[in-house]
């Protein structure tokens, strides 16, 4: 792809919504879904994990640094000798956690806000992926056991996440279709092409890499002039990837993609090329917008990050001065 079909595609990702005059709210819970389902939590024992969109600890705790500019961020990476193409020979991933975006990141040269984008996500991508795979490896060993042997602990903990993922039937092989992970490639396509490369009005000012409309629960969102559009924002980019994919795990429309997920998985065939076919729903543009996820999966080597190993130990966080006032 030619250099101006790689800016016009970037053009052509962001919304003109995304660009208006945005205003943040909150919006009282209606259902108050989160609230009830941290509370099935309470009380029950510090083992047991939960679903990422539940975690009130998200971070690990080291010391905030603070960043005002992409370039500086860029500067980070480099410094620390993050390079995707490190990633990709070692298969290691390093835990350098970007809270929120910066402002300027169209600012960047094409292949910096290429590489940086993709740089700044994966981490995130790969923790919340990492905490689903921990709470579903929690319940396939629960269910290994009679319940005459789960401890009163483990019960309420398995009915919160009943709860938490809607499995009205209370059925472990329905949890275990939803509890699971999204492709790291499909993940990075969504937040690319819904963002604009993280350039979206949105994004930077809420959060919310992935288009996601105000939840019945409520809770914080933009609005466009007049209120008729509401959009959810969240506290960092952790939260509205893990939320992301809580939508995607649990909402009716797509059922279809979860019985595509478990059998791509069955057969080891588990990419986001392959799933992103079953996201038809997801957008207006339905198939066309299938199309283009595919392509920037196809163009951007999206898929080959999936098995890198995220590092216990460096870890670092970053935050980026409130580039949007709300």
């Amino acid at each position: 792809m030619s250099l101006a079909k790689i800016i016009a595609s970037i053009i052509f990702l962001v919304s003109p919504m995304a660009f208006a005059n945005i205003s943040l709210a909150r919006e009282q819970p209606q259902l108050q879904t989160h609230k009830l389902s941290l509370n099935a939590f309470e009380n029950i024992d510090k083992a047991l994990p939960l679903p990422p969109e539940l975690l009130t600890k998200i971070y690990p705790d080291v010391a905030v640094i603070r960043l005002n500019k992409a370039k500086d961020l860029i500067a980070e990476f480099d410094n620390n000798h993050y390079q995707l193409s490190t990633v990709l020979q070692s298969q290691q991933l390093p835990s350098y956690f970007i809270e929120n975006l910066p402002n300027d990141l169209n600012e960047l040269t094409v292949a910096n806000k290429i590489s940086g984008f993709i740089r700044l996500m994966l981490p995130t991508i790969k923790a919340v992926n990492n905490q689903l795979l921990r709470v579903r490896a929690q319940v396939i060993t629960l269910s290994a056991k009679p319940k005459s042997q789960w401890s009163a602990a483990e019960t309420q903990w398995l009915q919160g996440l009943f709860d938490t993922y809607l499995v009205e039937s209370e059925n472990i092989d329905e949890l275990l279709l939803r509890l699971d992970i999204v492709p790291t490639g499909m993940v990075l396509a969504q937040a690319i092409d819904e963002s604009g490369w993280g350039s979206s009005y949105f994004a930077k000012a809420g959060n919310n890499l992935f288009g996601e409309h105000l939840s019945q629960s409520g809770g914080d969102y933009l609005t466009t002039p007049g209120g008729h559009v509401k959009v959810a924002a969240f506290a960092n980019l952790y939260q509205s990837t893990a939320s992301y994919m809580h939508n995607l795990n649990t909402t009716l429309a797509y059922q279809e993609l979860r019985i595509l997920r478990r059998a791509l998985a069955q057969k080891n065939q588990l990419t986001g090329y392959e799933l992103v076919q079953a996201l038809t729903h997801y957008s207006t543009r339905g198939q066309a917008y299938v199309d283009n996820l595919r392509a920037l999966i196809k163009r951007h080597s999206l898929d080959s990050y999936a098995k890198a190993n995220l590092l216990e130990t460096g870890s670092k966080r970053y935050r980026f001065s409130e580039p949007i006032k709300r």
